[in-house]
């Protein structure tokens, strides 16, 4: 048992762990995450190993959580090994070994009073032991790796708890429409979404401008783009996608309009009347024929906007047509068409209950790395005749302080 615990708590197989979880996500990121298990069987030769090792769904897996489950252990254990030294160190009654080669700073006309003095207005407490006065400060910093190690436990448990307990989904808006939340009862409904173009016509950024609703009113405006979330009730919203809704017009030989709605692209819809099942293949906003005779666009502005319509009658291919808004087509006495498309905006929501955690550790990572590095424990060996520098840390820089004190 003994044996096993020095392992799990060791720094070999803390190093080990993070070589692996590195290999891990560097794998996970050059395979595309969430698609059905089929995908990865067929698309790849390996799609097996794929699936056994959970690479399809890297940071869900089960490999993944006993990786993490393992490192907070390991961490853990470690930063528990430092403690008791550490609270030696802590004591007023310790004092470090002085280094055989430390170099002795005492010039002569120095003042043992003077320099007590001058460094207690830097910060420095004095204090006798075996005849030797030790100024010492900063001892607090002793404890800034452990401060640290705790903050990276805490980041990796709140990484490990938001991977476990987080509540996600995607939902499509169109400007008009919203999405409701009723657990928390309040819905995000979308008031405009638009496109900024680069000079090039290429995207530059998408924008959706989102309103918070609760009990009918307005309690929150907010715009977002990628990389710029909303956050209400602690879920984050994140700007992911988007893409083009177009109106389908169905009439019938009087005229009377029997279907209106919109279609994405690659949507069907089945038309009970005439058996008929309308696939709108893509709409084109900028609209050109590639290279292998399929349409293509250059662009999301639209400039040249073009439908590809596929029907299908009783389940079997009936007609293709490429067309422009103002333009229609008729089977069985009822026109069809497509007469105008606007964008919808794809947006990520996130309730991840591991985000305190990760910011408290982010807090506690940063604090003690500026106790180990700027506030470590700096002592000071004063007596007659002999004046010394000691740190664990940045020896050198704390000895230059020193004579920079003293004009040395």
């Amino acid at each position: 048992m003994n044996k096993l615990l020095r392992w799990l708590f060791s720094l070999h197989l803390g190093v080990v762990l993070f070589v692996i979880i590195s290999i891990y996500a560097v794998l996970s990121t050059l395979l595309p995450q969430g698609l059905p298990v089929e995908h990865y069987l067929q698309e790849y030769n390996f799609g097996a190993v794929i699936i056994a090792f959970g690479l399809h769904n890297a940071y869900s897996s089960w490999i993944f959580r006993l990786l993490m489950f393992l490192l907070i252990i390991n961490l853990t254990g470690c930063t528990a090994k430092l403690i008791p030294s550490q609270l030696k160190r802590y004591k007023e009654s310790f004092t470090p070994a002085l280094k055989q080669n430390a170099e002795n700073l005492w010039k002569d006309g120095m003042s043992v009073n003077q320099i007590k003095q001058t460094l207690a207005t830097k910060g420095f407490k004095w204090s006798e032991k075996d005849g030797d006065l030790w100024g010492v400060k900063h001892r607090i910093g002793i404890f800034g790796s452990t401060v640290t190690h705790i903050g990276i436990i805490i980041i990796v448990l709140g990484s490990f708890v938001g991977n476990y307990f987080a509540h996600e989904g995607f939902f499509n808006l169109m400007p008009g429409e919203r999405a409701t939340f009723h657990d928390q009862n309040f819905s995000v409904l979308l008031k405009d979404f638009y496109i900024e173009f680069r000079d090039d016509n290429s995207v530059d950024q998408y924008y959706s401008e989102l309103n918070v609703l609760q009990n009918g009113d307005i309690i929150k405006e907010e715009t977002i783009w990628v990389n710029r979330p909303m956050s209400h009730e602690g879920i984050q919203f994140y700007q992911s996608s988007y893409g083009w809704a177009s109106r389908l017009r169905i009439t019938d030989t009087e005229g009377n309009e029997v279907m209106n709605r919109f279609l994405r692209n690659d949507e069907s819809v089945f038309f009970e009347p005439a058996h008929l099942t309308i696939h709108l293949f893509g709409y084109f906003p900028d609209f050109t024929m590639g290279h292998n005779n399929m349409p293509v666009t250059r662009s999301e502005r639209q400039v040249n906007p073009h439908y590809a319509v596929v029907l299908y009658h009783f389940g079997e291919f009936a007609d293709s047509f490429i067309i422009n808004p103002d333009q229609s087509f008729t089977f069985q006495g009822y026109e069809i068409e497509f007469s105008d498309s606007v964008l919808y905006t794809g947006l990520i929501y996130r309730r991840d209950y591991g985000y305190y955690f990760v910011l408290l550790g982010c807090i506690l990572l940063m604090a003690g790395l500026f106790m180990a590095f700027y506030t470590y424990p700096k002592y000071i060996l004063l007596r007659k005749g002999e004046l010394y520098a000691i740190t664990r840390q940045n020896a050198w820089g704390f000895t230059m302080w020193l004579k920079r004190q003293f004009n040395l």
